[in-house]
């Protein structure tokens, strides 16, 4: 006796199929571009510890590669200021050569250049590299300073990828010691077009 086949059962395997793999390729258009990105992150980041490897030597710059930031990590300002001090104006320029050579190869990458301060209260409205009157206002300003310094040298074409952050004193790097210079200090973070920025805590 001959058995005959559901003609159904080979269209139902084969609909099957056609959902898995339009779900194989939708995760994999949801995943792909993030890891993209993780990757090409990492790349940039390892060329600017080796491009500023200089920096890192004499302790003026540490650059995270995991945290995609580079931090300065000399006596960027005086308590109380926001204006860059002058042994940091060659790493600013180094930083922005580099910034622009990345930033042209990968137009889709942004910074965010944010502010911190050490915990000394502000007593009253201050004009030291421009007007403040709290710390998160400080913090704000300097890094709206170096942003400034770093487009001088960029050009303003690149000043719609770069915003400023002010966190005053509550990320502290040098937490046993809250005065130290270590705190007065800009770190550079590494974004691409429309991450959100988590921070530090």
């Amino acid at each position: 006796m001959e058995i005959k086949r559901n003609p159904w059962i080979s269209i139902a395997d084969l609909l099957s199929s056609v959902v898995l793999v339009v779900l194989l390729l939708f995760i994999m258009a949801a995943i792909g571009p993030k890891y993209s990105q993780e990757v090409q992150r990492n790349l940039i980041m390892q060329r600017f510890d080796s491009d500023l490897s200089d920096y890192e030597s004499s302790g003026q710059l540490r650059v995270y590669v995991d945290k995609s930031i580079l931090e300065f990590t000399s006596v960027t300002f005086d308590q109380g200021s926001a204006i860059l001090n002058k042994n940091t104006k060659t790493l600013v320029k180094d930083i922005a050569t580099n910034l622009k050579k990345t930033m042209d190869e990968h137009p889709r990458m942004e910074v965010l250049i944010e502010g911190h301060t050490d915990p000394a209260k502000v007593k009253s409205v201050s004009n030291v590299g421009g007007y403040y009157a709290d710390n998160i206002q400080l913090s704000s300003l300097r890094a709206a300073n170096v942003r400034k310094d770093l487009l001088k040298h960029m050009g303003n074409e690149y000043a719609k990828r770069m915003g400023v952050a002010g966190y005053g004193e509550t990320r502290l790097r040098d937490t046993k010691n809250p005065y130290s210079a270590e705190n007065r200090r800009i770190e550079i973070r590494i974004l691409w077009e429309g991450q959100k920025n988590v921070g530090q805590k």
